[in-house]
């Protein structure tokens, strides 16, 4: 089999695809072309190990310098998979096992996002309804419409943080007497997709539970997605501090129960792959075509949650130079990322939220010293919150806000890339085999545990 032929057909394929040169593409992807030809009697299998030795040094170096216990990385490349787990589930130095359960904090935005797209392809209601039309209790949104929330075209102002307030009554009232206060510029924010879920809910006379099964776990047979994690689940969650009793980071998210729109949703590596795998059959065509279609903002999607590719890669987006430009990336707080395309799904799912609080304050002092000799004001990102639930039960919780700790630039951006690269170079291995047998079929499942 000539390989070099093969492999330069592949480049060129690739270079219709984005904005990477054929150079940029040959670098990246040259390494699977050295161990074929060198390994010619390997199995698939084999090969796909030897390959993931630089994506798991460059993991354990990032987890040497920064407080993450453990990681779980994954991909899919046609009926190629592969998963790296490595470390500890949090701070008590626990394993973490294989089907680890992730809080993947604003990574839920898109399942919102999700549903919603299918309830307009409903006509449940459209792009252009007023929001204070669909649902009163908004009574102060103006002329907002469902659209201009779905871009994050709209900034909001509440009566105190949602997260401060003691009740879940108080919460959720502070949450409808929130007060729009523009739709001129793109503006990132949880509130929009908190309205979107209790819309949604009032819309369907569904609630966001139902709706989450009826549109996307059932749908696609995800066995491990919880908005409540079960009692005999819990032991296997991690990127929490709070998942010792099976509860997310976000504090806004407790305050109104434990799940909303904007965060909640905690789920697998394997859930996410099948997710990312199979989105056409939960989401149509122009929901897809607005998740990785520049908006408002030239890195963010028509649909205003999702990154979508740019010319100056992970400096501008967390889709890199040398992905499509239908992919896309969608992203949590707790460290968790998805990148999405017609080609290949990948994850990135760290949790540094579950270092404990002990070194998390250790952390937090740090970042503060640094800032006060820099002239910054000093952050406070361990918090305690206290809430009753609608049982006036008494329930109270953590924040470990590790974005600093564990910062995108030095920990997940690179992985983006090394991900980009191994995506790569599973395509050309994936491009071989159909080249070999063109019916190719058999699955090749790659579980490395480091």
């Amino acid at each position: 089999m000539n390989y070099e032929k093969i492999f330069m057909n592949f480049i060129s394929e690739i270079s219709l695809e984005g904005y990477a040169s054929v150079d940029e593409i040959r670098e990246a992807s040259k390494l699977m072309l050295d161990i074929i030809q060198k390994k010619k009697d390997a199995t698939p299998e084999e090969i796909v190990e030897e390959i993931l030795d630089e994506n798991i040094k460059q993991l354990q170096e990032i987890q040497s310098k920064y407080p993450i216990p453990g990681y779980t990385i994954g991909m899919n490349v046609g009926n190629i998979d592969v998963k790296i787990v490595g470390g500890a589930i949090d701070y008590t130095g626990r394993e973490l096992p294989e089907n680890a359960l992730f809080d993947i904090a604003s990574m839920s935005k898109f399942y919102t996002q999700i549903i919603a797209y299918n309830l307009m392809k409903e006509n449940v209601f459209h792009y252009n309804d007023k929001i204070k039309s669909l649902d009163p209790r908004f009574e102060n949104m103006k002329d907002l419409t469902v659209g201009q929330v779905l871009r994050f075209n709209a900034e909001f102002r509440t009566n105190g943080r949602i997260a401060d307030k003691p009740t879940i009554d108080e919460a959720l009232k502070c949450l409808y007497e929130m007060k729009l206060i523009s739709t001129e510029k793109y503006n990132y924010n949880d509130l929009g997709m908190m309205l979107m879920k209790e819309l949604m809910e009032n819309t369907t006379g569904k609630t966001y539970a139902e709706l989450i099964e009826e549109y996307i776990t059932k749908p696609l047979n995800l066995k491990n997605t919880y908005l409540c994690v079960p009692k005999g689940e819990i032991n296997r969650m991690t990127g929490s501090a709070n998942a010792r009793v099976g509860h997310v980071n976000d504090p806004s998210a407790l305050a109104v129960g434990g799940y909303s729109g904007h965060a909640g949703i905690v789920t697998t590596n394997d859930d996410l792959i099948k997710l990312g795998k199979s989105i056409k059959d939960i989401l149509f065509s122009i929901g897809l075509k607005d998740a990785y279609t520049s908006g408002i903002k030239d890195n963010r999607g028509i649909m205003g949650n999702t990154y979508t590719s740019h010319s100056e890669g992970i400096n501008m987006s967390y889709v890199d130079r040398l992905e499509p430009i239908t992919n896309f990336a969608i992203q949590g707080s707790t460290r968790c990322q998805m990148n999405i395309g017609k080609k290949w799904t990948s994850t990135i799912l760290l949790n540094p939220a579950s270092m404990g609080l002990e070194q998390a304050k250790i952390k937090e002092l740090e970042i503060n010293e640094n800032r006060i000799k820099q002239g910054e004001t000093p952050l406070q990102l361990v918090k305690h919150y206290v809430f009753k639930d609608c049982n006036h039960d008494i329930l109270d919780y953590d924040l470990i806000d590790a974005r600093l700790m564990a910062p995108s630039k030095k920990t997940v951006e690179p992985i983006t890339t090394q991900n980009a690269k191994l995506a790569l170079r599973l395509r050309f291995l994936d491009k071989v085999m159909k080249e070999y047998d063109k019916n190719y079929t058999k699955d090749v499942k790659v579980m490395k545990k480091v």
